[in-house]
């Protein structure tokens, strides 16, 4: 994915008209299965994806990307702080947006499922808020203490903050084990998140490094620090209602879960940091493929129009 925490520009408002990297996404939802995803997750793809399109929706009257990418100056010195919840989600472009709703799509797939609709809601609100929160306090520390006076005003916009966070709370729900960065350099999951902050840095250098690492910290806050405690306070997450599959007509019920850690962030600009979501990407398909297997041959034997070997079966069952 390309990262969603880019620093931007000042961008038009104006509508755009959806290119190859759009109808990638929706090939890879409708591959994966729209039933398989989650309601908020899809919620949350569709609504980035209307936003980046401007698609004309209760009259709404798009910003352009420099009134609400997130900055020390902008947010920070002249008091725009709608910018904390807006910035995520606009993207600077339609790959910007496709590879972070690729990743979201996996994340929020096995997140969501886990936790439940209604908690991974208020986890993405939290999320969101906290994560360009703690933008803002490391880029005001980089020029207060190291003197780069540049990071004041970085504007930075996109979802992948937050996915970084996400995906240091997938990784802990998951049994450790070896990933691979770009397919070839072993390292412990645990270490996987570190190891694509800097290497997504090196591919992708207008990159936000400490959008990303904000994710990062939020994320350990949650699993390691006083975060996940406090937030059950308000919503506990085993009273979360839980988002379920609806069987099928064969009684069917799909049981999709990533084999392995879902993506490991292709949060660069290289398709090579997506090995992770490819390969989950191939197991979603084969599981939605089974899934529609099973429903074709429901369909064949209780639809009235038995095949050859039911018609045989029914005429030995008369005569015994």
């Amino acid at each position: 994915m390309q990262s969603n925490w880019l620093l931007v520009n000042m961008f038009s408002g104006s509508r755009r008209g959806p290119g190859l990297a759009i109808f990638m996404l929706a090939t890879q939802i409708f591959q994966v299965g729209l039933h398989n995803i989650p309601p908020v997750t899809l919620a949350t793809i569709a609504i980035n994806t209307i936003i980046f399109l401007r698609i004309p929706i209760l009259n709404i009257r798009y910003p352009s990307l420099g009134n609400v990418c997130i900055s020390v100056v902008n947010t920070w010195y002249k008091g725009d702080w709608k910018r904390i919840a807006l910035a995520a989600f606009f993207h600077a472009d339609e790959w910007h947006l496709y590879y972070n709703m690729a990743s979201m799509l996996f994340k929020g797939m096995s997140l969501e499922k886990r936790l439940g609709s209604a908690y991974f809601v208020y986890l993405l609100a939290v999320f969101t808020i906290l994560t360009n929160g703690v933008l803002l306090g490391l880029n005001y520390a980089t020029d207060e203490f190291l003197g780069y006076h540049e990071y004041l005003s970085h504007c930075a916009v996109g979802f992948s903050g937050v996915l970084f966070a996400l995906k240091v709370v997938t990784t802990y729900y998951l049994p450790p084990g070896i990933q691979y960065i770009m397919g070839i350099i072993p390292i412990h999951s645990r270490l996987a998140c570190w190891a694509e902050l800097f290497l997504i840095q090196i591919f992708v250098p207008n990159a936000s490094f400490t959008g990303h690492l904000a994710g990062i910290l939020v994320g350990l806050l949650y699993v390691k620090g006083p975060l996940k405690p406090i937030m059950d306070i308000f919503i506990p997450a085993a009273n979360s209602p839980s988002y379920t599959y609806k069987a099928q007509a064969t009684g069917y019920r799909n049981q999709y879960q990533p084999r392995h850690q879902p993506p490991t962030g292709n949060y660069g600009n290289t398709r090579n940091l997506n090995q992770g979501e490819d390969e989950d990407l191939a197991e979603a398909i084969r599981h939605s493929q089974a899934d529609y297997s099973a429903q074709q041959r429901a369909h064949t034997r209780w639809n009235g129009n038995p095949n050859d070997e039911e018609i045989r079966r029914r005429r030995l069952a008369r005569y015994t």
